[in-house]
């Protein structure tokens, strides 16, 4: 997040900056007053769906509350204090916003090399239970496997996609020895990609030739809950 250049940060500004867009109704390249509370709620969304944040409904009481907290807010952000919100400052309040929260959050569990393998299989545990933020950790990471295996952009996962995905969704068991690497279990590519063919097959439910987000889901939660029952 530090790195401005980086493909994150440019993808987090380009966020803000359509959150600005859209809430600056009289193209005048300010956020007012009367617009800001639409611009946060939209900029909320997104944290929210992964339960990083929480809805306006469950911290405020009632609308007259929220937006005096709006308003306190406001105030905050608008440095220059000339009654409206430019997008440096909108820019600079949230990224610093966003890494004040960044430091309160737990390890990436599924990503981080600072993970021992208790903690790994304690989240594992509660991942597969989807009223969990576990779950949602877990399903943002399949979520990320499979978006970047689709090389094609289509949506699905076609056979010769799959063999990445599955390679990259392995590589946070094997680091704790919870599962072996490919050499390990196939003697050449060959076989490797015969038998990712096979698993293909199992996982396509409908038979439609590619893969699916829900058919990767399913599969991926299904096959860790059984692996926890020959761990424990």
């Amino acid at each position: 997040m530090t790195d401005r250049k980086s493909d994150a940060f440019i993808e987090l500004y380009q966020f803000l900056l359509s959150c600005f867009i859209r809430a600056d109704t009289d193209l005048d390249g300010k956020v007012h007053m009367k617009d800001f509370d639409t611009m946060i709620e939209e900029a909320a969304v997104l944290p929210r769906r992964y339960g990083f944040a929480p809805k306006s409904s469950d911290i405020y009481p009632n609308d007259a509350v929220r937006k005096e907290a709006r308003a306190k807010m406001f105030k905050e952000m608008n440095l220059a204090k000339d009654g409206y919100i430019t997008l440096e400052e909108w820019i600079s309040f949230s990224v610093e916003h966003i890494m004040s929260k960044v430091k309160t959050l737990s390890k990436d569990v599924l990503t981080s090399e600072d993970v021992t393998k208790e903690e790994f299989l304690e989240f594992t545990k509660k991942a597969v239970d989807k009223s969990t933020p576990e779950y949602r950790d877990l399903y943002s990471f399949l979520l990320k496997c499979f978006v970047d295996a689709d090389k094609d952009r289509d949506g699905a996962i076609n056979v010769n996609e799959f063999d990445q995905m599955i390679e990259v969704a392995a590589a946070a068991p094997r680091r704790h020895g919870l599962a072996p690497t490919s050499s390990q279990m196939f003697k050449s590519d060959a076989e490797r990609l015969a038998k990712r063919a096979e698993y293909f097959k199992s996982m396509d439910v409908n038979k439609d030739g590619t893969i699916s987000f829900d058919e990767w889901l399913q599969y991926s939660v299904e096959h860790i809950t059984k692996k926890l029952v020959v761990v424990a």
